[in-house]
């Protein structure tokens, strides 16, 4: 039986899909960080919805390199998560990523896993460089290029959800300037696709994008209304960084937002209650 890993099973993209594959009765092994008490209280409430499943271990990234793995399996690997979550050992994370992908490599081609990356279209991929070079040899490896992925769980450093927190316009502008603004997905929509996407060609490189026009500035501006010119100077421009793979989107942006806005109160309410226990 396949068994799926997932590296950032606690984050944002790695949650929904380790949610994902669990809902449809696979095999999950789970593999996040904490990086503070904070991130801990998340990775709590975020076991309240897998952790229960009979098919699902977690483990540390620091026991990654103890996994043995066979060909047949599929590991995903969120840089995507790991750039917008604001970890503060990045360092440290791809080094034990880089040294269990080596371990798989050892065992020589006809053992070696399928490796899955998900990575942004936007933003410093530079520091990703090791993970991406190892997986050059891998033939069945894939990169999958994200657009900004917006709902439930978005990281508070990300744009919708600043705006969502009302935080100050510093930040908003720093948020915005750190992503895509070419595209959006919802979070669903994005892994609900996802094996289509991976059967969808023979390429190693797929960018997805939205079927719905404009869906990035469409959610902006439900969020930000008429202040959003004063966070955006220019429009960004069209970016190709491999096969195009165009999602179905069935959550309008509009429910999108309201979702993501409803989940971002029931969780500073909990945030509070939490302070007072």
């Amino acid at each position: 039986m396949q068994t799926y890993i997932v590296i950032g099973t606690y984050q944002f993209v790695g949650f929904h899909v380790t949610q994902y594959f669990l809902n449809q009765g696979e095999e999950v092994i789970g593999i996040d960080w904490a990086d503070s008490e904070a991130s801990r209280y998340i990775m709590e409430e975020k076991e309240l919805e897998i952790g229960r499943s009979s098919n699902y271990i977690y483990f540390p990234i620091n026991k990654l390199k103890l996994l043995d793995i066979s060909q047949q399996d599929t590991v995903f690997i969120s840089c995507y998560d790991i750039q917008s979550g604001k970890t503060g050992k990045i360092d440290f994370l791809i080094g034990e990523i880089v040294y269990f992908i080596e371990k798989c490599k050892k065992n020589g081609s006809n053992q070696t896993p399928n490796f899955v990356i998900f990575m942004p279209i936007e933003g410093d991929v530079s520091i990703f460089q090791s993970i991406l070079n190892l997986i050059e040899g891998i033939d069945s490896a894939k990169i999958i290029f994200l657009p900004t992925i917006y709902g439930p769980w978005q990281p508070e450093g990300m744009s919708f959800e600043a705006g969502i927190n009302q935080l100050g316009q510093s930040d908003i502008k720093a948020a915005i300037a750190n992503e895509y603004t070419g595209d959006a997905l919802f979070i669903t929509d994005f892994v609900n696709d996802l094996e289509a996407v991976l059967t969808s060609t023979s390429d190693r490189a797929i960018q997805l994008c939205s079927s719905i026009d404009d869906h990035w500035n469409k959610c902006a501006k439900l969020i930000f209304g008429e202040t959003m010119d004063s966070f955006i100077s220019q429009p960004k421009t069209k970016i190709n960084k491999g096969s195009i793979f165009e999602v179905h989107s069935k959550m309008d942006p509009e429910e999108g937002i309201a979702l993501q806005r409803k989940h971002n109160k029931r969780l500073n309410l909990l945030k509070e209650w939490r302070k007072r226990d």
